[in-house]
């Protein structure tokens, strides 16, 4: 991802070549995140069980973001989508607005080494966000 954001040509980074790049580990948090990915319209199902209507965004943006309370945006990375982290990034550094990031506890050292201080954390275990997708 580092070697990426060196190019200077937008169009051969690979973020801006494939639009979602999910990282899957080979190991038991890669069969739960599959089992994810692969749930018809996965994403919709989880941010219904995580957010409420009136938090979730209306229209057009140029943040990503999955919801907003408070003062305070919310970005989920649960599907380990590397593009769109790139995306949610290069937004963090021309903004003052609070950040929350959403994920499971393995990947929050690699979010907290990518993003660093920036943003706060909320790890959800893997159980939890299997049982509001209803997924065995």
């Amino acid at each position: 991802m580092i070697e990426s954001d060196k190019s200077k040509k937008k169009d051969t980074r690979f973020d801006q070549l494939y639009n979602k790049i999910h990282f899957v580990p080979l190991n038991q948090n890669g069969i739960n995140l599959l089992k994810i990915l692969t749930l018809p319209d996965w994403h919709e199902k989880l941010m219904s069980a995580l957010f409420s209507a009136s938090m979730r965004p209306k229209g057009f943006s140029t943040i990503e973001f999955d919801a907003y309370k408070d003062d305070k945006y919310y970005y989920s990375y649960f599907d380990s989508d590397i593009a769109r982290l790139l995306r949610f990034k290069g937004a963090l550094q021309s903004r003052t607005q609070s950040f929350e990031i959403l994920c499971f506890p393995w990947q929050a050292k690699f979010l907290y080494d990518f993003l660093g201080n920036s943003v706060t954390f909320k790890q959800l275990a893997v159980p939890k966000i299997l049982k509001a997708l209803k997924i065995k």
